[in-house]
């Protein structure tokens, strides 16, 4: 082949409507160059992949409009969304791009067809649904041993994968892409759960031999109406049944709290005039004593006021008649706030947020199940969402915990059961003015709210 021309300062750029689409005009653009450039020079085949080298003098003359940092960012999307392979170091650190597009050559493609291995990592933009027996690619396998995830691991992943897609029969341009994200997901929870449970275990120990229930427990449990001499009743069945099991704990304050509610809540008294089975009301708000006690979870006191409405919401729904709306609510508060911290613990290094992104499934499980949002709710808040973020610019460990929080909040003000706790609305409300409407109320007055953009 003969080297590109370099004047090409009439040379029109050619962009595919449909790669627009589903990419972006900035992606279409790079690809259209690219193709273009690729045509006229000599490429080395490794792995059934052409690569090619992209100077920056050459970059630079065919992407005039473009500066350095804006041809790395562009291309690090591409790769990221499975279009394009890279082997060389970012652009604006070596001054070149080594690449080569995810399609492997036909006859490689032929002999992976004659033994039955999966479909192509990229399909050319079309969307198609994964093979029944489909397996990542030595590519895909490369890429996520980077990570240093032993691939022991990587193919146990496989299955569950390929059934959950294949129930969905959503399509897909870049399976292998889609995987990997999988795949980074579930080995940095594997590694959270490995890491929280030596931490449980080193701090678990069998009850002590003189051991006594902690003061601020047994004032708690008399703040529950639970009287004196049933939790004195309840510690020496307590201390006489651990000290024979052996059994080990973190915390045998909290183990003796829900030994104490569990046998009180099971016991048959004459005297609970105020714990008979009633409604869920809009008017319902957990007692102090319940908020102490999350609180004294490290659960953060805002984090609890948000959760109100959706439980308060969610069983006026539902119905029923109930005696322990404070465990319930508690229990509530604690599987949020767990998934929530999670999403912090395992992104230690915080990043913007990207064009295309979308909330997690586990993301969108909590949301509907828990929180007993539609998914037409759900999906409504996406675009804003990514809009004013990307506006911001700002970096966060875990973007599902704040959609999360903003979507809450966001229902809650639909809604009108906001707390008095939550003081993020009225600190903005001007008096006279406590009746707006929802669509009264700005995006920046929602998106930048203190309660759920931390």
């Amino acid at each position: 082949m003969s080297d590109y021309p370099l004047n090409t300062n009439d040379r029109p750029v050619v962009i595919s409507r449909d790669q627009a689409c589903q990419h972006g005009l900035e992606i279409a653009t790079l690809i259209s160059v690219l193709k273009e450039f690729s045509f006229y020079q000599d490429a080395r085949v490794r792995n059934g992949f052409r690569w090619y080298r992209l100077q920056k003098h050459h970059a630079q003359a065919l992407l005039p409009f473009w500066n350095d940092a804006d041809i790395e960012r562009i291309s690090q999307q591409m790769r990221s969304q499975g279009i394009l392979l890279l082997a060389s170091a970012p652009f604006t650190a070596c001054g070149e791009l080594k690449f080569a597009f995810n399609e492997r050559q036909q006859q490689q493609e032929s002999q992976n067809r004659e033994t039955a291995t999966p479909l192509p990592e990229f399909t050319g933009g079309q969307k198609l649904p994964i093979a029944p027996n489909w397996q990542p690619n030595p590519e895909t396998l490369t890429r996520i041993g980077e990570h240093a995830i032993p691939e022991s691991f990587t193919r146990a992943q496989v299955p569950e994968f390929v059934s959950y897609w294949r129930e969905r029969g959503d399509g897909q341009r870049a399976w292998g892409a889609k995987f990997q994200t999988h795949v980074l997901r579930r080995w940095r929870q594997h590694q959270t759960d490995q890491a929280r449970l030596q931490k449980t275990q080193s701090q678990q120990t069998t009850l002590p031999p003189n051991w006594q229930p902690d003061n601020q427990v047994v004032a708690q449990l008399r703040n529950e109406d639970i009287p004196l001499a049933h939790i004195e009743d309840c510690a020496n069945r307590f201390r006489l049944y651990y000290h024979e099991t052996g059994t080990t704990t973190a915390s045998w304050s909290m183990t003796f709290y829900s030994w104490v509610k569990k046998d009180w809540q099971e016991k048959e008294t004459p005297f609970l005039p105020n714990r008979k089975p009633v409604p869920m009301t809009s008017q319902w708000r957990p007692a102090e004593h319940t908020i102490t006690y999350l609180a004294q979870l490290d659960i953060d006191r805002q984090f609890i006021s948000e959760c109100i409405p959706e439980f308060v919401h969610k069983w006026i729904e539902n119905g029923g008649f109930r005696s322990n709306w404070g465990d319930l609510f508690s229990q509530h508060v604690s599987k949020q706030w767990a998934y929530f911290r999670e999403g912090v613990e395992i992104n230690p290094t915080a990043t913007l947020i990207n064009q295309q992104w979308q909330p997690s499934i586990e993301c969108r499980e909590l949301l509907q199940q828990q929180c007993e949002m539609s998914e037409a709710f759900i999906n409504a808040q996406i675009p804003e969402f990514v809009l004013y973020w990307r506006n911001r610019g700002e970096p966060k460990h875990s973007w599902d915990s704040i959609f999360i929080r903003h979507s809450k909040y966001i229902w809650a003000k639909q809604h009108q059961l906001t707390t008095n706790q939550q003081t993020h609305g009225n600190e903005r409300q001007q008096p006279g003015d406590t009746k707006r409407s929802t669509r009264d109320v700005s995006l920046e007055e929602n998106l930048t709210d203190r309660s759920w953009a931390y």
